[in-house]
Order: structure tokens, then C-alpha cells, then sequence
């Protein structure tokens, strides 16, 4: 019975609290000094901006992969939509060979460079999560760059190919 006594007073005392924060001002009036003002009072360093500092390349890699699985799924999806749509997408393929015969090597690596990158990418991680090896610093970074590597190489003998 004490107990419950206990819970009904901390009950109404925490509804008491909730009211008074609930009439508090919910913005700062339009008047008064700015924030960088109210900032510089306080006599701490202004944090700097995220475009100072350097990327590591596991990061850049790591971003990367995501950004060329979106290139991949939205490509795939257009042309698959297209498809549907009824457009002959081999024969929009073969206007572009005739019509531009220069951007074909250039347009078969935009294709070859997402594609084997994020193929290469996945055949990394999926060796990671087998070995549980090969995830220290100084392995990630030498992998992230042989990936960029490996994927441009990969990439510009497909785009020299000629079917």
C-alpha cells in the first residue's frame, strides 16, 4: 500500500513538472543577439566544417559502392521500364553506335566502371564476412585502392571489347 502511494505522488509530480515546461516560450524571440553573437560570448571555439577534413579512402570506397548500386538499379530500372514501355531498346543501342561512334567506348565505360566496381566491392565484403579477416587499417585502405584499380582496369579492357 506504501508503495503504491509512492507511485501516485511521483505520478502527480512529474504531470506538475510536464505543465510548467509546457508553458515555456517553445522559440527565442525574433530580438536579441544571433547564435554565431550568443557563441562567440561563450568564448568556445566555433566547430569547424565537415569540408575540412579528408576523407579516408576506405570511406570514399564505401560510398562509392553505394553510389554505383544506385547507378546500377536506376540503368537497369530505365531500361527495363522503357522495355515495358514498348521502346526496342537493342535498336535504340544501334542508333547510338552509328550516330555517335566516338562516345561508344566513353558510354561502355560509364556501363563497365559501376557495374565491375560494385561487383569487385561485393566479392571483397563477401570475403570479409566468410574469413573474418583482412579488416585492419592498413588491409582495408590497400584494398579500397586496389578495388579503384582493379575496377578501372576491369573497365577499360571492356569498353575496348567490340561486339
Amino acid at each position: 500500500r506504501g508503495s503504491a502511494t509512492a507511485m501516485l505522488m511521483l505520478a502527480l509530480r512529474n504531470a506538475a513538472s510536464a505543465r510548467r515546461v509546457a508553458r515555456l516560450p517553445m522559440t527565442r524571440p525574433l530580438s536579441g543577439p544571433s547564435f554565431t553573437e550568443r557563441m562567440d560570448k561563450t568564448g568556445r571555439p566555433m566547430s569547424p566544417h565537415l569540408a575540412i577534413y579528408k576523407f579516408p579512402v576506405a570511406a570514399i570506397s564505401s560510398i562509392t559502392t553505394r553510389v554505383t548500386g544506385v547507378i546500377l538499379t536506376v540503368g537497369t530500372s530505365a531500361i527495363g521500364v522503357a522495355a515495358l514501355g514498348g521502346a526496342d531498346v537493342p535498336a535504340l543501342v544501334a542508333a547510338f553506335q552509328t550516330g555517335a561512334p566516338a562516345l561508344v567506348p566513353v558510354a561502355k565505360f560509364a556501363v563497365a566502371y559501376p557495374l565491375s566496381y560494385h561487383w569487385l566491392a561485393s566479392v571483397r565484403h563477401t570475403y570479409w564476412d566468410i574469413t573474418v579477416s583482412g579488416l585492419g587499417i592498413k588491409t582495408v585502405r590497400t584494398t579500397s585502392i586496389a578495388l579503384f584499380a582493379g575496377a578501372g582496369v576491369v573497365s577499360l579492357a571492356l569498353s575496348a571489347l567490340s561486339f
